[in-house]
């Protein structure tokens, strides 16, 4: 009897171990999703769920891609949130900023593009990006207002991770 709970114990210990070492499985970016930003792209690494690395064939990092969600899940612009792709280059400056799937009534969200409110924080670090005041498209206010507070959100996430 002593041997039998000996052993339970054991491959209970080694359970244990296995189930934490292992962690979730992180979702994979296909190369494809990134290459409008990133032409060389040849590989994705994901850092966490809503956070990769983008490298070439040779293995050299070219940049990041952020996702806003979920950091910004509970941010509504005119119709719900407004999920984010924001790619960063090599040196961490803000390559592009662009609106993913969402339910904005179309007008809005081309009336967001065409303003150029995309385009406000290329160029600029996070940290940079994040204390530029950037005004809302008129006509599209809760959509501009929706892109701001998604982007700020998941700025200020992506700068606490970096700091771990």
């Amino acid at each position: 009897m002593n041997v039998i709970v000996k052993t339970l114990g054991a491959l209970m210990a080694v359970g244990v171990v296995a189930l934490f070492s292992c962690g979730p499985k992180l979702p994979e970016l296909p190369v494809s999703e990134v290459q409008p930003y990133f032409a060389d792209a040849a590989k994705t690494k994901a850092i966490d769920t809503a956070f990769y690395e983008v490298k070439d064939a040779k293995g050299n990092k070219l940049g990041t891609v952020l996702f806003s969600s979920p950091y910004s899940d509970g941010i509504k612009g005119f119709n719900g949130p407004t999920p984010l792709l924001i790619a960063l280059d090599a040196e961490g400056r803000i390559k592009n900023v662009v609106l993913l799937e969402n339910q904005e009534t179309p007008r809005f969200a081309q009336h967001v593009v065409e303003g150029g409110l995309y385009e406000a924080w290329n160029g600029l670090t996070p940290d940079e990006a994040l204390d530029k005041e950037v005004d809302a498209i008129s006509g599209a206010t809760y959509t501009s207002n929706g892109v701001k507070n998604s982007l700020k959100a998941r700025l200020q996430a992506y700068q606490r991770q970096l700091k771990k």
